[in-house]
């Protein structure tokens, strides 16, 4: 039996040019890939689109808006919650994440039983500067990068903010992407101690290769926190999903734990029945 899958990590489509055939080619994936269900998104601009998706397909796709802490209303939290969004994605903040000046934003999403997910970690940038070498076309994407970026720091997402959040929204469902790489052992804390706080496993190769060498699941968090998704080019999405079924099974994960990982934890977040 193949594995069902609760693709819980999804960045949507930000130009309406794209809309129709990215739609077409998520739900081929998830037809190929026994993908039940599908968590995009949204983007600064761009939320609009995942609306759509959302109210065109809503037995597939569910939605996460993006919202702009320093810059949104507090408001605009009742706005998507009314427009089908079932949480909020957050990324980039100017203050720490716990800063007091957030709190209005998390105690309405509490308030609406709207999931959040941080970005936690380090960004990624364009250039790997450890697998690339320096180029004229890598400074290039790098300098068109940073200025887009300045005065962005992933210090101001680490996972240990969440506990501050936990705490103060008990009742707030917390998810932090990428178990936090690389502050791996404190996120996995954070998650033992808080009952409302989880973390998802996207990442690529080397968020995978950093879980598996270090046995963190199962060990140090438990299998019952653990999400699934993807977060990567679409023709990478069946290759995560193999490789991290094979990777969990290296591990010695039973199938049950498994599938708490692929899909029951997500449909228990979410409220999938």
């Amino acid at each position: 039996m193949k594995q069902r899958v609760f693709d819980a990590h999804i960045h949507f489509v930000s130009e309406e040019r794209d809309y129709a055939d990215y739609v077409k080619k998520l739900l081929a994936y998830a037809e190929e890939n026994n993908v039940e269900k599908m968590v995009l998104l949204g983007s600064a601009g761009a939320n609009d689109l995942v609306k759509r998706a959302i109210d065109e397909f809503p037995g597939k796709f569910l939605g996460l808006a993006r919202i702009d802490l320093d810059k949104d209303k507090v408001s605009d939290v009742d706005i998507y919650k009314r427009q089908g969004f079932v949480g909020l994605k957050i990324i980039l903040t100017e203050r720490d994440y716990d800063d007091p000046a957030y709190f209005p934003f998390y105690e309405r999403a509490e308030e609406n039983n709207m999931v959040i997910l941080f970005h936690t970690g380090v960004i990624g940038g364009p250039v790997d500067y450890l697998l690339e070498e320096e180029s004229s076309m890598a400074r290039k994407i790098d300098e068109n990068y940073w200025i887009r970026f300045k005065g962005k720091s992933s210090a101001r997402m680490r996972s240990i903010y969440l506990d501050t959040i936990a705490n103060t929204f008990p009742k707030l469902k917390i998810i932090g992407a990428h178990l936090g790489w690389p502050e791996y052992m404190v996120s996995c804390a954070v998650a033992r101690w808080r009952k409302n706080v989880y973390f998802d496993i996207s990442g690529g190769e080397v968020v995978r290769r950093h879980i598996i060498e270090g046995g963190y699941i199962g060990k140090e968090i438990s299998v019952n926190k653990v999400l699934f998704g993807t977060d990567s080019a679409l023709e990478k999405m069946p290759r995560e999903i193999i490789g991290w079924y094979d990777s969990l099974r290296s591990m010695g994960l039973s199938h049950e734990e498994i599938d708490k990982i692929f899909y029951v934890n997500a449909a228990r977040i979410f409220g999938v029945v």
